[in-house]
């Protein structure tokens, strides 16, 4: 009854929050993504309802998936500890105000959550199987930092010749939970903005691995076309459409050979479709490929191209996971926001600030 009591305020609450982040963090020249949306306010909510029942048992735990939902949504994309601090207090007096002294007591500290903590069950029948995933609170955190450095391992020992050398430092960590989290909701992208070597690849691939997704990263050559990107693309629309698999695809600014690629990434963050993409007996193909998994799905809808289409865009927007790595120094980074709108914003900004001095110690110590 309590769990439910408290759930009844969270919309008002996050109204709350949002409206006052508009508020206080006002785009700037320098901090143009500073745009806080609709999409905002539901990506909060996406988080809470793709939490388990079973997990959010109490009133604090409610809370707890709360705050923690509403600084991944407004506070990761902010350019400085300064503005993050901001939301931090905002958070806090909204917690205040709308659930009341007691609650905002007791989760007076913003607990992360992920969803990589559970051990393998093994099976006789199946080898290669997967931890489960639940999202859940984390009660340890040398428990969380021995699973992903288990799951590097596992990431080395299948890709030796991919092999990488990381140090999982705490910061280094929480940005692998951020990515975590937005690759393992539907229709999760994020983009991850920080100077070259910040390890904005490595973690993401380790994050693809941890969530068992298949990981794709397009091979850039001298012959290497619009064409060429459309063939990758059209794999990648088969099995996360057709197949029905995860995928995170890897997308860096020294991947963009010509500005249409990030045309057609716009469009595929808006929309899924990528006109010119499919000849009408190659999407006749793909319909009918789906067409079994449509009648499970939607029983007594009608089978008609119009409706098995829209199921398999539906089916690819879900399962397919872009992240795209891009610098802040780069000169085309702001005018990129303008001219393609939904790279921007269908997607969870993750900004990676200057790495902290413990940081930097705890790599020295590895590797002098």
């Amino acid at each position: 009854a309590s769990v439910i009591a408290t759930s009844r305020e969270l919309t008002g609450a996050t109204i709350s929050v949002w409206s006052k982040v508009q508020k206080m963090l006002l785009p700037t020249p320098a901090k143009f993504h500073y745009v806080f949306n609709m999409r905002e306010l539901s990506r909060v909510f996406q988080g809470i309802m793709e939490t388990p029942l079973a997990i959010v048992n109490s009133d604090e735990r409610v809370v707890d998936l709360w705050k923690h939902e509403c600084t991944r949504v407004f506070a990761d994309k902010l350019a400085s500890d300064k503005d993050k601090q901001v939301v931090d207090k905002i958070v806090a007096d909204v917690t205040y105000d709308h659930f009341g002294e007691d609650l905002a007591n007791r989760c007076r500290v913003v607990k992360w959550w992920c969803d990589f903590q559970r051990d393998v069950q093994t099976s006789e029948d199946d080898d290669d199987q997967q931890a489960p995933k639940i999202y859940e609170p984390v009660e340890l955190w040398e428990r969380v930092q021995s699973k992903a450095a288990q799951y590097l391992d596992m990431f080395n020992e299948r890709n030796p010749a991919k092999a990488m050398n990381l140090v999982l430092f705490e910061h280094a960590m929480l940005h692998l939970m951020r990515i975590n989290r937005s690759i393992q909701q539907k229709r999760g992208s994020a983009m991850l903005v920080g100077v070259g070597g910040s390890g904005k690849q490595s973690l993401t691939r380790l994050a693809a691995f941890t969530s068992g997704h298949f990981l794709f990263q397009i091979t850039i050559t001298k012959t290497y076309s619009d064409v060429s990107f459309m063939e990758d693309l059209r794999e990648l629309y088969l099995k996360a459409g057709q197949r029905g698999e995860a995928v995170t695809f890897i997308f860096t600014d020294a991947d963009i050979k010509s500005e249409t690629f990030l045309e057609y990434m716009n469009s595929i963050l808006a929309t899924g479709e990528l006109v010119g993409l499919y000849q009408k007996d190659e999407k006749d193909a793909a319909c009918a490929e789906v067409r079994n998994d449509f009648v499970k799905d939607y029983p007594g809808s009608e089978e008609n191209l119009l409706n098995l289409y829209q199921y398999f865009l539906d089916r690819l927007r879900d399962n397919l996971h872009i992240v795209l790595c891009f610098s802040p120094l780069h000169p085309k980074f702001a005018i990129r926001a303008q001219m393609f709108p939904a790279v921007f914003s269908a997607v969870n900004i993750d900004w990676f600030l200057v790495w902290p001095e413990d940081a930097l110690v705890a790599v020295g110590a590895k590797f002098l």
